[in-house]
């Protein structure tokens, strides 16, 4: 763990610092190691999508390669576009009552690890495009524009730290992509469609938030370890954590109403076959909901001492 000792910022940052950090320097701790939970809140979002893809799958007839690479497809365009809502929505290079070149530069410092993500979400976008193509159940012009959107997104993501309007014209196409998803899935049902897209919406939304968090918001706050960051960082998180409590009730409704379109609470196809993937899901957001209520405990959000509860800048252990 590294220690670094920060003066006290402006009287307007003050006012919003706990009672027990005034009149003193505060030390901004930093953790070497990633905190375990967002980790796994992360792999238990992605297995939740799997889950979910296999029992959409199975039910429209997939199986196989064919099933793994239809939930690549998703998995991949999620990512970004969950991403890009933190990066367009959450983010801020300027934050009320602080030190404007240091939120500046940790603003940067974000966009720069956003650059170093979207190069690794490339090949994987790649990757999953052209499953759309594969899959019976869809339309050929549906097939088309899913794995066009796929690669747009490649294209546009590569910029989108440098460009907003990359970044919001990526954000849009992979929105509209997992509309495509919900319509299509549906069988062009309206009611179920919209549902089901305000379904892969919340997990987009939480996915790429989670992703955003490990990859652009841990590294860029160990490197602004000062009381400036440590505050716009937490304001971020306190952002992100509105949208995880969104997430969270709409996943939930969206997917047991969906699921209960193929039998009542009592119905024996929970209990076999691929009815078993519903409550192997439901288990997963549960385990989810208590990483979310635990995380801010434990102050497990981040390595950086402050982000996850800012109080903890008085002092005590956290």
């Amino acid at each position: 763990m590294v220690d670094h000792s920060s003066p006290l910022p402006a009287a307007s940052t003050i006012n919003r610092l706990p009672v027990a950090a005034l009149g003193q320097r505060v030390t901004v701790e930093v953790k070497t190691e990633t905190p375990f939970l967002p980790k796994a809140a992360f792999f238990l979002i992605s297995v939740a999508s799997l889950v979910g893809t296999i029992l959409t799958g199975k039910l429209h007839g997939l199986d196989g390669l064919a099933l793994a690479w239809r939930w690549l497809q998703f998995w991949s365009v999620a990512l970004p576009t969950g991403m890009l809502a933190w990066r367009l929505f959450y983010l801020r290079r300027h934050e009320s009552g602080l030190d404007a070149a240091r939120v500046a530069t940790m603003h940067d410092d974000l966009l720069e690890r956003v650059r170093v993500v979207s190069r690794y979400l490339v090949p994987v976008l790649v990757a999953g495009a052209a499953a759309s193509l594969f899959v019976p159940y869809l339309a050929g012009w549906t097939a088309v524009a899913l794995t066009a959107a796929s690669l747009a997104l490649a294209a546009l993501v590569t910029q989108a730290h440098r460009s907003r309007a990359a970044a919001f014209g990526a954000f849009l196409v992979g929105a509209l992509a997992l509309l495509l998803w919900g319509w299509a899935d549906s069988g062009g049902l309206s009611g179920v469609a919209a549902v089901r897209t305000v379904h892969l919406w919340a997990f987009a939304a939480w996915l790429g938030g989670a992703l955003f968090n490990l990859g652009a918001a841990v590294p860029a706050g160990r490197k602004n370890a000062n009381l400036d960051a440590v505050v716009a960082g937490a304001r971020q998180l306190e952002r992100f954590r509105w949208v995880v409590r969104t997430s969270l009730p709409t996943i939930i409704v969206t997917g047991v109403w969906m699921a209960l379109r193929y039998g009542g609470v009592t119905s024996p196809f929970w209990l076999s076959g691929i009815g078993l993937l519903v409550p192997l899901k439901l288990l997963l957001i549960v385990a989810l909901v208590v990483i979310f209520i635990t995380c801010p405990l434990y102050r497990a959000c981040s390595p950086v001492r402050g982000v996850c509860n800012l109080d903890d800048l008085g002092g005590g252990e956290g």
